[in-house]
């Protein structure tokens, strides 16, 4: 394998790419992400401490373009069987999952696999995605994305506690889907039908 010093030596090169994994001091996160999302990469960001403007403006680019942006603070995701940052791995399967919360997804994928049941996908949005200035915007994304997989049977949505706004919009958005669905906002101890 190549080591590359930047984002810019390695999109130099013609390697093809579709996802970057960014770790790097969160000042500079935003930059390599905006990088990777030029050259059309779906982007995970593992750093933390990004303002929560450069975060939105982050996702709402990467939607424009049709690509997710998981993180900043997004530890743990699995796309089509490949484990990203901290993941276990755990058999495919129907259930697909969005969450906000890295140790959520993982306590859930090994349930599920605990059980015999596997997943389709697991999406990590970061852990700021359902508060208010973000508004949910990978959440979002990642829900209509397993709505419309057809290896995804049920859609499980995962978050610590949300902005009580955007917790009800992604349940009005949940509503719509023929798909069935299971929310766990951990720490949330109201009841909502």
């Amino acid at each position: 394998t190549q080591d590359y010093s930047s984002t810019d030596a390695f999109l130099a090169t013609e390697q093809a790419a579709d996802l970057a994994l960014i770790s790097v001091p969160g000042q500079y996160a935003a930059r390599e992400a905006y990088k990777a999302l030029d050259a059309n990469m779906d982007v995970m960001i593992f750093s933390d401490n990004m303002s929560l403007e450069d975060e939105k403006n982050l996702k709402r680019y990467a939607i424009e373009k049709g690509l997710f942006v998981m993180g900043p603070d997004c530890g743990t995701a699995i796309m089509n069987g490949i484990g990203l940052g901290f993941a276990n791995a755990v058999q495919s399967g129907t259930v697909g999952i969005v969450g906000a919360s890295g140790t959520g997804i993982q306590e859930v994928v090994c349930l599920l696999d605990d059980f015999g049941i596997g997943i389709s996908h697991a999406i990590g949005t970061g852990g700021r995605d359902l508060h208010q200035d973000i508004d949910g915007l990978m959440a979002k994304k990642g829900l209509r994305f397993l709505n419309q997989d057809s290896s995804t049977e049920l859609i499980c949505l995962i978050s610590k506690p949300p902005h009580p706004e955007v917790a009800e919009a992604l349940i009005a958005e949940l509503r719509t889907y023929d798909k069935a669905a299971v929310i766990c906002f951990l720490g949330n101890t109201s009841s909502q039908s």
